[in-house]
């Protein structure tokens, strides 16, 4: 990797933590600048503006979401199998970008003109996906592998249930006094029992 690179991936891994910590509103790239340390006029150099440099973050993410879900499509392997890889790839992306959910929520929903811009960037993204999922479960369907449920509605459940375990974590882990074992137990409780439930709506 050469050191333009080197350079480019520091900013966007100080830009991605800014983003996260205080919402595009509030992060500044002049403290972006400081905690990729390199000059403000490097940063610039590379992405020009605040919105560019938010605009490849979240591009990235939505990419690497969708390609952990997509490599979960097999068609070797039973429908319930690969709901439940699914399920999990969702949820283990999640687990190594916790606070992800709450923050395209919020810059999705508290601001309009971001929200036509990113929002339209995430379906596109998760469109494969959506289309596959489809497909595999009307096929389930007419073999009469499954009880009857739209894709919205199974995908809506298991983004549910997945983003409100790390959404929610901050109030578990005060309202049940867990340490950080706790938390790790939880959490991996939770994966399992998220994919049940999922499971549990679809078998006969």
């Amino acid at each position: 990797m050469s050191k333009g690179d080197n350079t480019e991936q520091a900013v966007l891994q100080a830009a991605e933590a800014e983003f996260l910590d205080k919402g595009f509103a509030l992060a500044k790239t002049v403290d972006i600048a400081r905690r990729a340390g390199v000059t403000h006029a490097m940063l610039h150099y590379y992405f020009r503006t605040k919105e560019k440099l938010f605009e490849r973050i979240f591009q990235e993410k939505a990419n690497a979401l969708a390609q952990s879900l997509r490599t979960t499509f097999d068609d070797g392997k039973p429908f319930l199998k690969q709901v439940e890889d699914l399920a999990g790839a969702h949820f283990d992306f999640l687990s190594r970008n916790p606070t992800l959910p709450m923050f395209i929520l919020n810059e999705i929903h508290l601001n309009e003109e971001r929200r036509k811009v990113y929002l339209p960037m995430l379906v596109e993204a998760l469109q494969d996906t959506i289309r596959d999922l489809g497909l595999l479960l009307e096929q389930a369907l007419k073999r009469g592998e499954v009880r009857p449920v739209r894709t919205a509605d199974l995908l809506f459940s298991m983004a549910s249930l997945n983003v409100m375990t790390f959404a929610g974590l901050p109030i578990a882990r005060q309202a049940f006094d867990m340490d950080d074992e706790d938390v790790r137990q939880f959490v991996t409780q939770r994966r399992a029992e998220n994919i049940e439930t999922i499971l549990s709506r679809l078998r006969k």
